[in-house]
């Protein structure tokens, strides 16, 4: 986040609401960490595709954002998704190694998940570094 901080380029944060996920809730809330500014692009979505009736693209469309480093939950939902429409769109993707989270699920642990995604995603959709 620093790095975007000294370069003066825009940083969005998108939040995923839902029957179980409320807006507002202490789980929907970003925590402190993230470090969140006031002047930071806040974009609410109920679906998985970060794109889908949002305002999420006419944003990035204001602000001439061409190229997009991806980092999120969860990651065989939203992240993937969104990234996968994001490509389609024609925006220049990139993410770092394990900057998507999830949890275990019945299939794999979470870690094999990310790391079965980051493989998908690397060789059709983003630059992973």
């Amino acid at each position: 986040m620093a790095f975007f901080r000294a370069q003066e380029l825009p940083v969005v944060f998108i939040q995923h609401e839902n029957s179980l996920l409320l807006k507002d809730s202490t789980e929907w809330k970003l925590i402190s960490e993230l470090n969140y500014q006031r002047n930071d692009f806040y974009i609410n979505k109920t679906h998985p595709n970060s794109f889908y009736k949002t305002k999420l693209q006419e944003t990035l469309n204001n602000l001439q954002v061409r190229e997009l480093e991806i980092c999120g939950a969860q990651t065989e939902y939203c992240v993937d998704t969104t990234i996968k429409m994001a490509h389609g769109l024609g925006y220049q993707l990139s993410m770092k190694h394990g900057a998507s989270s999830t949890f275990d699920n019945q299939f794999m642990t979470a870690k094999e998940t990310i790391k079965f995604y980051e493989n998908i995603w690397e060789e059709y959709f983003l630059d992973l570094f």
